[in-house]
């Protein structure tokens, strides 16, 4: 199906509450089959998963959510109270982002694959106007208003000891806080992780400039800092494609509670230090890289 006519199905799959259309249309979900691949090495694996759950706005079309998920969503909560249980160990922290969810998000699909629960946020990528009450009365996609799905893996199982690759250390509080909601955050364009880090800011700068000599750039240029290494303790963790920007965990760069600060590259450049604060990132940045908002 192409974009249009997939936007046409969810429509109308969340209208009759057809719990094997949706589970379908989750299976054929673009992310969903590259977390498959990351987990087992085959994009087929997608096609094995299984709703568990579904909440959707307005209360009509559910599906009882399994009481043996690692969020332990009761299997009775509508959609507000199921978000405001999932999200309650880091609500004092992030109050924004959660407004921010409970504005956007229409419906929570409770996922089964390759023996992991992920939880999917129903949402419009390029929502113009008001959603509806009723998921009946979601106006039809023509260009804007596109559905789409964030995934939520599950919790991580790193504790307050266990050291990180790359990170050469635990995670940090703040960060670890928040991992223990959901260990990651992935939707079509964007990738938030926060137990499994793969590149620095120095690393990925040195391999953008493969073969040049630092010698021929001025010594402000990223390049030449990536050499001197000031960006080796900057762990990439979260990129959204479509603003083309790359956020870091600056571990030599902490607020007073010992949370890494924010950093920043994008095609504008690369933040300077202090970074901003992990948790007004997550209030501020992170509802309009997710929602446009």
């Amino acid at each position: 199906m192409d974009i249009k006519e997939t936007n046409h199905a969810w429509r109308t799959m969340l209208a009759d509450g057809d719990r094997v259309g949706v589970e379908q249309l989750l299976r054929h979900d673009t992310r969903l089959a590259l977390l498959g691949h990351e987990w087992s090495g085959s994009l087929q694996t997608a096609e094995t998963a299984e709703l568990r759950g579904l909440v959707l706005l307005g209360g009509d079309g559910g599906v009882p959510l399994a009481a043996d998920s690692p969020w332990r969503i009761p299997a009775s909560a509508g959609l507000a109270d199921a978000l405001e249980h999932i999200w309650a160990p880091v609500a004092g922290n992030c109050s924004g982002f959660l407004t921010a969810l409970r504005a956007e998000v229409l419906g929570l699909a409770l996922v089964a694959m390759e023996g992991r629960y992920l939880l999917g946020y129903l949402h419009l990528a390029d929502r113009a106007g008001e959603l509806p009450r009723d998921l009946k009365d979601l106006a039809p996609y023509t260009g804007s208003n596109s559905l789409t799905v964030l995934w939520g893996t599950a919790p991580t199982h790193l504790g307050p000891t266990d050291v990180v690759p790359l990170m050469d250390e635990p995670l940090p509080v703040g960060v670890r806080d928040l991992a223990a909601v959901h260990a990651s955050l992935t939707s079509f364009d964007f990738d938030l992780r926060l137990d499994h880090f793969t590149t620095t800011l120095g690393a990925t700068t040195r391999a953008d400039y493969e073969g040049e000599d630092p010698a021929d750039y001025d010594p402000g240029e990223d390049f030449v800092r990536a050499v001197n290494g000031e960006f080796d303790r900057w762990i990439q963790f979260c990129t959204c494609d479509s603003a083309a920007e790359a956020y870091f965990l600056d571990m030599d760069d902490r607020d007073p509670h010992d949370v890494p600060r924010v950093a920043l590259s994008s095609i504008n450049g690369t933040s300077e230090p202090p970074g901003e604060p992990f948790w007004d990132w997550i209030d501020q940045a992170l509802p309009s890289l997710l929602f446009c908002v």
